[in-house]
């Protein structure tokens, strides 16, 4: 048998290059210009026309100081409160007998009839808009807030009285601010070497000082 010669076969070696391009060769890399504009960026000129302005209240034209009185002429805070008790005068400024009273007037002022403490249980507040303005109206008198919540559970004015006078019966503090503590000198009665300091702040001392001014004027005037 005879068997064909077995053909040679050709073997191409393989090669890569890398790829090259021709505008990349005639203007030159981009790390290249980048480079050369780094280097030579302050030689350049800039067009006056092209640079960006960030405006501010010291080089902006339109730029005009607030002023209240010409651009809200209108504008007013009013106080809606008779008075604004502040938190830590609470305490020393009402009794169960004053919240009483204060309650009633704000009855008798929405209602137009009077009522007595003892008949507090009987009146209800389940009229949620007549809640609302009773609430507001006492708020304004007594001249301290009412929660919500107060508000919320307060389903006849019993309720609201008895909250209230747990209100006024507590001592103020506040856990922001360790120094806000209310002191007395009855708080250290039993101990000797203990002295509370009385003094008033700036605040009231300037406060009773008006009033004593007030008075010398009033009584000064014809």
């Amino acid at each position: 048998m005879i068997k064909a010669p077995a053909l040679a076969r050709s073997i191409r070696p393989f090669s890569s290059a890398v790829p090259r391009s021709f505008l990349g060769n005639f203007f030159g890399t981009k790390e290249a210009k980048k480079k050369e504009i780094i280097e030579k960026q302050d030689e350049y000129e800039v067009d006056a026309s092209s640079k960006i302005v960030i405006l501010d209240r010291n080089n902006s034209p339109d730029y005009k100081p607030f002023n209240a009185a010409e651009d809200m002429p209108d504008f007013k805070i009013i106080q809606w409160k008779s008075k604004v008790v502040r938190a830590q005068d609470i305490e020393s400024s009402f009794t169960p007998e004053s919240v009483a009273e204060a309650i009633c007037d704000t009855y008798s002022e929405l209602k137009g009839s009077t009522i007595s403490p003892n008949k507090f249980s009987d009146i209800s507040l389940a009229d949620l808009q007549f809640r609302f303005d009773f609430a507001k109206a006492l708020q304004s008198r007594l001249g301290f807030d009412i929660s919500d919540y107060t508000m919320t559970r307060a389903h006849n004015v019993d309720y609201l009285y008895s909250e209230l006078r747990k209100v006024i019966a507590h001592r103020w503090s506040s856990e922001r601010n360790p120094n806000a503590i209310v002191l007395r000198p009855e708080d250290f009665s039993e101990t000797a070497n203990v002295y509370l300091n009385r003094e008033r702040t700036e605040e009231e001392q300037k406060k009773v000082l008006d009033e004593l001014v007030e008075k010398v004027r009033a009584s000064a005037s014809p």
